[in-house]
């Protein structure tokens, strides 16, 4: 269509007629709905050197198109040309326009300048505008600006509307504040403006996320006699966000028989709920169900459909239904198709499968969609995953020349991916790249880098990144010290460690319990049992309680320790309630190899193979370790008796636990054999309708 489209313009330039202003602006929009920037800029370019001369409406489509594609720079540019060259005034759709593309492409630092500047040039901001950097603020959890700047708008004469109030009430929901989002519900209708579905949507979905869900069912001063028009819709939403599936299509069943209109919004609540539980059977037999009923399918409906397919790693169901959607023409927006195929993409990477996510690739192209910023960073971040550096850069460069520019996430993750191969060169100046490219490195880059010249002990230059850190005003976390420490840890510099751990208290930054494991490793290596368990003593005094990582890392140590002094630190352990598991077992089968009682742990996994337990790759090189030695000297024997004594009783101790944890795992399991709500009951109930 867009090819018939230029050849239409170009035989009227070629009969002597200028085009009109409305379609080119028209031309302009499909052309970069199709992906043809390059087609659009062309366009543009020609307008201006042959005319007609571009009016305010083309350069808002320019500006639309370019957002569209992620290409903010470009978009911003033409502010200064359209003012500069043309005389043309941005008006606040043009502000509307960039404000939103940085907003969404987390650029929100330069939205907000993008605001001052529009306010300083005596251009009036309106509610749309308003409403779009609350939403950021409230995405981004900035809860107390967000709210000075809704009460900024009735400063400046701005008077709020229903969207403006769903905005701040989803910020409240998404942050756990509750009371807060009711009071703004309280305020919307207080001053006059009626809530919506999306409104009661949001309290549900925040009842139910903060585990309030049951107190929302009874909230008449939400739910009660206030519901708008669509409520059948918001009551299905409200089952569904309470996990009540059954009672939801019962409810929708029932509106059916009795002729009340039904609406898709009600259906995809459901197909997206049975979709997040797996059972995509039934989702997939609501969507029979509505097409039987006349109601057309909508873009979310196959998002949920393909979404919840593509979270079960079910790529084969997900990839017919997608070249269903496109042959039966369902994906008639370039834009949507490529959102879909991006999931795809996605889902594609994150099961590991490099040949299927490369075929979705090339067959994007094959079919004539151009990926957009979103669909590049995906597949620059799916490469990087699986540590294709040498591909992933070729298409972070391919992102660049297009003209997408790059976020802070993807920037972060090709770096990790360099940092991971050992090239910390280009990391670093991938770094030097993003701050000229106009964007702030953040502590997410910085615990990148300085994770990955740990790796390579090069200690003296992350002294040297966190000082420079520091002075950018960004604050080292948790990871980053944590990082150092385990750094240090690693190259036996037990003072540089603790010079960290002190700097770490010293700048208000609690340790967490992988700090206090990496701290536990590094002195049970070091055979300091004694410093260890004051560790231990120190974790429960802090009220962080330790995990199995701790418990096995220091079971470890004891079975390496002088004997009278391991017993006692076990009966310490046994006290805490220590819950054993795998790596409990690998622990204590390889100490019996490593102090010569191969024969112990060979018994010792025949017994865990009776009963069934699962043996990991760790346990199978442990036990061939011990049939290997058997094999060398099948007479091997430590005279170490009381030794052995030991490794059996906490051997057999972890045994008997994990048994007994088991046998009541079973029982509960048989208990509740027979519910399952996509059984042939659900079924059943579907097909009655």
């Amino acid at each position: 269509m867009a090819a018939e489209a230029l050849h239409v313009l170009a035989r009227v330039r070629i009969s002597g007629n200028t085009p009109s202003l409305s379609a080119l602006a028209a031309l302009l929009r499909l052309l970069f709905c199709s992906g043809e920037v390059r087609a659009a800029w062309n366009v543009f370019e020609e307008m201006a050197t042959r005319g007609p001369r571009p009016s305010l409406a083309i350069f808002n489509a320019m500006i639309l198109g370019l957002c569209h594609r992620g290409m903010l720079r470009a978009g911003s540019g033409l502010l200064g040309v359209m003012e500069k060259k043309f005389g043309i005034i941005p008006d606040v759709v043009s502000y509307n326009i960039l404000i939103k593309g940085h907003c969404v492409f987390g650029w929100s630092g330069d939205a907000f300048k993008l605001f001052k500047e529009m306010c300083s040039s005596g251009c009036e901001p309106t509610v749309v505008m308003y409403n779009i950097l609350v939403d950021v603020l409230c995405h981004e959890g900035r809860m107390v600006e967000a709210r000075r700047l809704f009460d900024e708008m009735a400063q400046v004469g701005i008077k709020e509307n229903t969207i403006t109030f769903n905005v701040l009430i989803d910020g409240y929901a998404k942050t756990g504040r509750m009371d807060e989002a009711r009071a703004a519900y309280r305020e919307m209708k207080v001053r006059g403006l009626v809530p919506d579905s999306c409104t009661f949507n949001i309290l549900a979905a925040g009842a139910y996320k903060f585990g309030h869900a049951a107190q929302s069912i009874h909230d008449h001063e939400i739910f009660g006699s206030q519901l708008p028009a669509d409520s059948l819709d918001v009551l299905v939403c409200r089952l569904c966000w309470d996990g009540r599936l059954d009672d939801a299509w019962e409810l929708l069943r029932g509106a059916i028989e009795q002729g009340v209109p039904v609406s898709v919004a009600g259906f995809n609540a459901l197909i997206a709920a049975y979709s997040k539980e797996g059972l995509h059977e039934v989702a997939f037999e609501l969507y029979r169900i509505m097409k039987k009923l006349g109601l057309a399918p909508s873009t979310h409906t196959f998002n949920y459909l393909i979404m919840g397919l593509c979270n079960q790693g079910r790529l084969d169901e997900a990839q017919l239904i997608l070249e269903h959607m496109v042959s039966k023409g369902y994906c008639l927006r370039t834009s949507f198709t490529i959102y879909l195929v991006t999931i795809y993409l996605d889902a594609s990477f994150r099961e590991g499968d490099a040949v299927r996510a490369l075929k979705c690739w090339d067959d994007m192209e094959k079919i004539g969609l151009q990926p957009d910023f979103i669909a590049f960073s995906a597949y620059v971040n799916g490469l990087c995953r699986l540590d294709y550096v040498n591909e992933a850069y070729q298409a972070f460069a391919e992102m660049t020349t297009r003209g997408l520019e790059p976020n802070n996430i993807t920037y972060n993750s090709i770096i990790s991916a360099f940092c991971r191969a050992g090239n910390m060169s280009e990391a670093l100046k991938l770094q030097q790249n993003m701050r000229q490219s106009g964007l702030v490195p953040d502590v997410y880059t910085r615990n990148i880098l300085i994770d990955g010249l740990c790796r390579q002990g090069n200690l003296k230059m992350v002294d040297s990144l966190l000082l420079d850190m520091c002075s950018n005003g960004l604050i080292p976390d948790t990871v980053t010290y944590n990082t150092i420490i385990n750094a240090y840890c690693r190259s036996q510099d037990m003072n540089g460690a603790m010079n960290f751990m002190n700097k770490m208290f010293a700048a208000g930054c609690e340790p967490d319990i992988f700090t206090y494991n990496i701290w536990m490793h590094s002195l049970c290596s070091n055979h300091m049992l004694n410093q260890a368990g004051k560790v231990l003593d120190e974790l429960v005094t802090r009220g962080c309680p330790p995990n199995s990582v701790t418990y096995n890392t220091f079971m470890d140590g004891i079975c390496s320790d002088v004997l009278n002094r391991a017993m006692i630190l076990t009966g310490r352990l046994i006290k805490m309630a220590f819950q054993p598991n795998t790596i409990t077992l690998n622990v204590f089968l390889s100490h019996f190899c490593k102090q010569g009682f191969g024969k112990r742990a060979l018994m010792w996994a025949e017994k865990l193979r009776e009963d069934s337990f699962v043996f990991d790759d760790d346990t199978r090189n442990i036990i061939d370790w011990a049939q290997r030695e058997m094999e060398k000297d099948p007479q091997v024997n430590n005279e170490d008796t009381d030794r052995c004594l030991f490794l059996e009783f906490l051997m057999f101790m972890t045994y008997e636990t994990m048994h007994n944890n088991r046998s009541s795992e079973a029982r509960h399991v048989l208990a509740d054999k027979g519910f399952d709500p996509g059984s042939s009951n659900m079924i059943k109930i579907l097909d009655t309708g």
